[in-house]
């Protein structure tokens, strides 16, 4: 049936296109409700979920921005601090009470110049004296009895600095001599007894100076004990020996901090490497303390959500560490293997909720691995397209207004028109809304900052006129001749059928399909199959074709047609069952000699019983075949032959629309081949002289000269 301008019009007309857009901004995930609906389960429980659909529909925007509405328990502060020079260990303490230890622990690191000062006092100096003339007495007394001994057997003891030598006549007795080593070795026992002393000494007064000053911070921080205690012991060596150390090796690395009231951390990580993620213990010196362990994403968000982008963790290879990660709840920073940094660390607990996004192609391998599914059990999905209502148009209002954008309600109506255009359906539209605000930026630096009807439509003719040049190449060419069209007239065995190009944008274009038959029993036979430029859709077109052939002429016995069916100047691939209906009729026309109109193309699938099924991009082949009449001229009786189904799909362009409107174009809508057929020949399909019976008398001359053939191959009676 011929379609009338008024069942064609799509376009939305605001009563007043010049008003400002003043409408709220509309909440997350307007539109998702599935989607929305998918994430509350999942944050209610808890669980870890997965976000898929295709690119540009803002599933990262909508996800971070609904997150950062949540409440939840604020989570405690988590720190690495140092139980060693070389080992770290994760210490947990209440939301807000890390400045408080690090502040205490910036206390104890100055301890130091207190307690060389500790060492001046005049208690610790006694007490010095008295040790050290302690052993002053006992040595004295060991060299005073040596002494006496050596002069009983002539000789004399002479002091050489530490050294203790004997002076006199002849040789040493044998006694005398064992009696000087066992001084000599009782000497230096006695100075390393008095140096251990000593240490001992500095060491219990230190001890006792910073219990004083640890005990109350054990009490107020008894998740620290372990750390503090082990400062203690470091800062009492140090007072011990006076062996310096590095304060920065005992400072308290904070990794995650919150508090009370604030949202919860909402962590985005677009680049999922291991470091990024897990954390990192570099050392430049090649020895690592705990101020040298850098924290990940996984850090930043305890106690609140981490977002990953699923094709990154492919790409990036670590979607085996974050699975034995989740699985575990423990985490450790990342090491070089190559140059070990000598610092062990404590894993660190993992409480977080993480959430990967990405498209339905990105989780595909994912999806297969049982870990995936068990860990990540919530699939919420977002629609690519989204109903063409009035509240869908204003939340896309209120969203553009949010963004910064002042709108015209013509505008609005632009944006909301090209919205149903990108869904290729006029009650749906494209949910994509990146491309949508990519447009509105466009047209905003067109419009001088504001979005009118015109500024759009020029954003629009601007995209167009970017992406035109090989289309306006081929309209030249075909103006030329050097594309070959008939679109007035009629062809046997020719017909117009509409492809579309695999580009961005898709364009549609005009493909002229030719069929030619005689007797034979090789049946159907697609050159360009045969050539190998046909795919796999394409090939079960062409079989689909064959079927309806075989059933639809059964009576006339098996087909005795040998039928070439061609795309002319085709030398591309071709892929897609929308030239069937084409095909079809181009198959038909050749049998039976049956013109057919050039002033009209048609596409459109069609099944082994004749049935015409709908195809995609729709409009843009519309558009393209009218494009080609225009440059060789418009007729008035130009027009396309369409699946009935593909009605909704038609949101053709303005330029299309007029041109309809006034009857310089025209479109078919048909369910049946028998439909097309009529429209393109003027023939009625059934009953005498119709379509059908002129292909079934062409098959039945064919099986006859079939049958003739075979019986002049035998041989002949000479005359008697």
């Amino acid at each position: 049936m011929k379609l009338p301008y008024d069942a064609l019009e799509w376009r939305s007309f605001p009563p007043n296109p010049e008003a400002p857009v003043a409408l709220p901004t509309p909440p997350p995930f307007f539109g998702q409700e599935r989607a929305r609906a998918a994430l509350e389960l999942a944050l209610k429980g808890g669980f870890h979920a997965y976000v898929v659909g295709p690119p540009s529909l803002g599933k990262h925007e909508a996800l971070l921005e609904y997150l950062q509405q949540q409440s939840v328990e604020t989570p405690p502060d988590l720190l690495y601090v140092p139980l060693s020079e070389r080992r770290a260990a994760v210490l947990t303490l209440p939301s807000g009470s890390e400045t408080h230890l690090a502040e205490a622990v910036e206390g104890l690191l100055s301890e130091t110049a207190r307690l060389d000062a500790l060492f001046r006092q005049a208690r610790f100096l006694r007490e010095k004296s008295q040790l050290e003339e302690g052993f002053k007495a006992e040595q004295e007394a060991r060299l005073e009895g040596l002494r006496t001994e050596a002069q009983a057997a002539g000789f004399a003891l002479v002091e050489n600095g530490e050294r203790l030598e004997l002076s006199g006549p002849g040789p040493i007795p044998a006694e005398l001599a064992a009696r000087l080593e066992e001084v000599s070795l009782a000497n230096l026992t006695a100075l390393a007894d008095r140096e251990a002393a000593l240490r001992r000494l500095r060491r219990e007064q230190a001890s006792h100076y910073l219990s004083a000053r640890v005990e109350p911070l054990m009490a107020q921080f008894p998740q620290a004990r372990a750390y503090l205690e082990a400062l203690k012991a470091r800062l009492v060596r140090y007072a011990e020996t006076g062996e310096a150390f590095d304060p920065a090796q005992w400072r308290p690395n904070l990794l995650t901090s919150s508090h009370s009231g604030f949202p919860p951390p909402v962590v985005y990580e677009p680049y999922a490497t291991a470091p990024r993620l897990f954390g990192q213990v570099s050392a430049p010196s090649g020895v690592a303390n705990v101020s040298h362990i850098r924290p990940g994403a996984v850090h930043r968000a305890q106690g609140g959500f981490l977002v990953l982008d699923a094709e990154s963790l492919k790409r990036e290879g670590t979607w085996e560490a974050l699975k034995r990660a989740l699985h575990n709840e423990q985490v450790e920073p990342v090491t070089d293997a190559q140059h070990p940094v000598g610092l062990e660390v404590e894993p660190f607990p993992v409480q977080v909720q993480v959430l990967l996004v990405g498209s339905h192609e990105a989780f595909e391998s994912l999806e297969s691995d049982p870990a995936f599914t068990e860990l990540f059990r919530i699939r919420i999905e977002f629609s690519p397209t989204l109903s063409a209502t009035p509240e869908q148009r204003e939340a896309l209002g209120g969203w553009l207004s949010a963004q910064g954008f002042s709108l015209t309600q013509g505008g609005l109506s632009q944006l909301y028109d090209e919205a149903r255009r990108m869904a290729e359906h006029r009650d749906r539209m494209d949910a994509r809304w990146v491309e949508i605000r990519a447009l509105a930026e466009e047209a905003a630096v067109l419009g001088e900052g504001v979005l009118s009807a015109d500024a759009v439509q020029a954003a629009l003719r601007a995209r167009d006129q970017r992406a035109f040049c090989s289309e306006e190449e081929f309209l030249r060419s075909v103006q030329e001749g050097v594309w070959s069209f008939q679109l007035t007239g009629q062809k046997v065995g020719e017909v117009n059928s509409l492809v579309l190009l695999e580009t961005l944008p898709a364009w549609g274009r005009p493909a002229r399909v030719t069929a030619r038959a005689a007797p034979g029993r090789d049946h159907l036979i697609s050159i360009d199959r045969e050539a190998g430029l046909g795919g796999q859709v394409f090939h079960k077109a062409v079989l689909t074709l064959s079927g309806y052939l075989r059933s639809r002429y059964a009576e006339v016995g098996s087909f005795p047609a040998t039928v070439s069916l061609a795309f002319e100047q085709n030398y591309v691939p071709i892929e897609g069952d929308s030239a069937g209906l084409a095909e079809l009729v181009a198959v038909l026309s050749a049998i039976g000699r049956i013109p057919l109109r050039q002033d009209l193309a048609l596409t459109g699938a069609v099944d082994q019983t004749g049935r015409v099924q709908a195809v995609g991009g729709i409009a843009a082949k519309v558009e393209g075949f009218f494009r080609v009449c225009q440059a060789l001229g418009l007729s008035g009786k130009q027009g396309v032959i369409l699946p009935r189904a593909n009605i909704p799909n038609l949101t053709l362009a303005s330029e299309v629309m007029e041109a309809l409107r006034e009857g310089r174009f025209h479109l078919y809508a048909v369910e049946t081949a028998d439909q097309a057929l009529e429209l393109l020949s003027g023939t009625r399909a059934e009953g005498f002289k119709g379509i059908h019976e002129r292909v079934r008398l062409a098959l039945e001359a064919f099986a006859r000269l079939e049958e003739g053939g075979e019986e002049e191959k035998e041989p002949q009676r000479e005359p008697g």
